[in-house]
């Protein structure tokens, strides 16, 4: 009853409603992954932080009993270090307006951390700038010790084609929206290839998962929640559906410039 409650309190019927059966969705044995899913992909997500907490975690097959020991020397060490501070160094935007200097530099402090014990443990994949984008993201909900076990799952298959040590693979999976758009609009996409701009306006899109362009942290959870439960496609398919002008726009109005074409 107390959690009941607590929920309640300052969430519409709709969200409450949702609260609930997500949470009778994880008590059940086994969870009920369906359930979740449904809720993350349908209106609101599944709402709130808490729950997110407890939900994305399962939704990926992760335990906090899986966490392995580290070494701060070696990850100290690692050749990616320094340019993976230097990313941190300048994610302030990302982080809550009203969180304290001395928070944000712990927060930093952990993000670091996380992505170097996930360079130094998956040593087939390349950091890319960016990547601490969506990491931020889940620290931000999960902690330390979560976000660096989901990441974990993320790059084996979600990211996993933005962490080669080309973009060839990053290039074919722009390389989808363009027959994507041409069922919705091909008028816009004929004017793309012409304007020969390709669809590399859409590059910090896929391999942040939106987050470098979302401003609200709300929204970049919100995104977190439909992505984890689809297809690791579904960011090209929400790209494309980015790019779709609005029924009144014109595309020859338009120069082709990233901000106009999407």
């Amino acid at each position: 009853m107390d959690t009941e409650l607590r929920i309640r309190r300052g969430v519409l019927h709709w969200q409450y409603e949702k609260l609930r059966e997500v949470q009778e969705a994880l008590e059940r044995d086994p969870v009920d992954i369906g359930t979740i899913r449904k809720h993350a992909i349908s209106n609101g997500g599944l709402v709130s932080n808490e729950l997110r907490k407890k939900a994305w975690p399962k939704m990926l097959g992760v335990s906090v009993c899986d966490i392995s020991p580290y070494e701060d020397a070696a990850l100290s060490a690692h050749k990616d270090r320094a340019q993976v501070q230097l990313d941190v160094n300048r994610c302030h935007r990302r982080l809550p307006r009203d969180m304290s200097e001395e928070a944000r530099a712990d927060i930093q402090k952990q993000l670091v951390r996380v992505i170097v014990r996930l360079l130094a443990r998956h040593r087939g994949i390349h950091y890319y700038q960016g990547f601490h984008d969506i990491v931020v993201t889940f620290l931000l909900v999960l902690g330390e010790d979560l976000t660096y076990l989901i990441m974990g799952q993320l790059i084996t298959c979600h990211i996993n084609d933005f962490l080669d040590a080309d973009m060839t693979r990053t290039k074919s999976i722009i390389a989808y929206i363009s027959p994507l758009l041409s069922l919705q609009c091909t008028e816009l996409e004929e004017f793309i290839t012409r304007s020969e701009c390709a669809y590399y306006f859409s590059l910090s899109w896929l391999i942040t998962w939106f987050a470098h362009v979302v401003e609200s942290p709300d929204l970049a959870c919100r995104l977190v929640d439909l992505f984890l439960a689809s297809h690791p496609l579904m960011p090209v398919y929400l790209s494309t559906a980015t790019t779709h002008p609005s029924r009144s726009s014109s595309p020859e109005s338009q120069r082709c410039y990233p901000s106009s074409v999407s």
